[in-house]
């Protein structure tokens, strides 16, 4: 049955992310040195080609978004931004092409970026035909306090980053990589995710502001969540989140990856229940994980199996007309070989009355009938959970 290897896409997840940067860099060498044939755009003098370190770009204080300084229709190209300030400060229709940001912050009031580009998708280099540049922007350790509207940040870089109280709001995030980021009352609105992938995120407070609908495909991968206090409130703050994502996935159509999400959510809400509901969750788990793991019903089968047969040996069972159980007397004069035979036929006979299809030569005594009883009644109900399991996965 189809299902996320987290450790294999976290692998491949890497691997893109290296290859990303190589790609970065290659571009950007070749750029700086043809920048004089860049005529597509029009570099903006104060930043592009530059390295700027230590610079505060906005408005001092805490202010109201009608206040904010507007940089409008700029063509930011290849510039490197390191220990810099943004704040109160609105990005109207520029294009950010190929910039990194070290250790910045986009904070105060807040930073919009509205109908901004962070890609240069056109090829740049000849033949041009069918190849794409995927020159994206990258952002390491900068903490964000932002809002991207009708914005393009395919491929971006967001590398041990602080985002928080940031709306993500009719943005292109395709193949968008957020790695080891904290990810703190985060909105999502009508924005293109496929193939956007996080890695090692601490995630709180994320969710979904639809008006239409997020699209995700099956290359979207959001990593198995970080965790860090472990108390009820963080567990169930991250089953929400689980939920959530499994949601998303569902209203794409996506079943296989939602019932991978499902089934964490699910495995992360156990720890939040009471007695009574958390043995009912158990019995869910194991019997067919959530619906999500039906393989685990063949293993469930198999333990009760082997242990209704022990305790055939225990209670009391004829084989081949002799009466044979197992006490304190029969384990001080213990024979292995003699066990193994006598095990055998009571599995033989465990095996029968699980799966209904009768016994062998060895057969329950009186006293043991309430216990075959109890088996039959196991039997029925997990292979008919089985059944259903395998069936709705065979369906998707």
């Amino acid at each position: 049955m189809a299902y996320i290897n987290f450790k294999e896409e976290n692998y491949k997840l890497k691997i893109q992310l290296e290859k990303r940067k190589k790609n970065n860099e290659k571009n950007y060498n070749y750029i700086i040195k043809h920048k004089n044939e860049m005529t597509d755009y029009s570099p903006e003098n104060r930043y592009s080609y530059e390295k700027i370190e230590g610079e505060f770009i906005g408005k001092k204080g805490t202010l109201d978004e009608i206040d904010f300084h507007n940089i409008e229709n700029k063509d930011i190209l290849c510039a490197s931004f390191k220990y810099c300030t943004f704040a109160n400060v609105k990005f109207i229709n520029c294009r950010i092409i190929g910039c990194k940001f070290y250790d910045c912050k986009f904070t105060h009031g807040g930073v919009i970026f509205e109908n901004c580009i962070f890609i240069m998708d056109d090829s740049i280099q000849s033949p041009s035909l069918n190849n794409e540049t995927n020159y994206s922007c990258e952002f390491y350790n900068c903490e964000f306090y932002s809002k991207f509207k009708n914005s393009d940040l395919s491929y971006a870089i967001f590398e041990n980053c602080l985002i928080r109280n940031t709306f993500f709001e009719i943005c292109m995030m395709k193949s968008t990589i957020f790695n080891t980021c904290e990810l703190n009352k985060i909105k999502i609105g009508d924005c293109d995710l496929s193939g956007f992938k996080t890695h090692k995120c601490y995630i709180k407070d994320f969710e979904f502001d639809d008006k239409f609908r997020t699209k995700v495909d099956e290359k979207t991968f959001f990593d198995k969540l970080i965790m860090r206090k472990k108390d009820r409130d963080e567990y169930e703050g991250t089953y929400m989140i689980y939920e959530t994502i499994a949601d998303k996935f569902k209203e794409n159509t996506l079943d296989n990856n939602f019932g991978e999400y499902y089934f964490l959510c699910k495995k992360t809400e156990h720890k939040t229940l009471d007695p009574l509901p958390k043995i009912s969750s158990f019995i869910y788990r194991v019997s067919c994980g959530y619906g999500e793991r039906p393989f685990n019903a063949l293993f469930l089968g198999i333990f009760l199996i082997m242990i209704f047969a022990l305790i055939y040996l225990f209670v009391g069972v004829d084989i081949d007309d002799k009466y044979v159980i197992y006490n304190l007397s029969t384990l001080r004069n213990f024979n292995f070989i003699k066990f193994i035979e006598d095990y055998n036929e009571s599995l033989a006979l465990s095996s029968g009355i699980f799966l209904g299809v009768g016994g062998y030569s060895c057969e329950p005594v009186q006293i043991s009938l309430v216990i075959s009883n109890i088996e039959m009644i196991l039997g029925v109900i997990t292979v008919g959970i089985g059944t259903g399991a395998f069936v709705r996965k065979i369906i998707r």
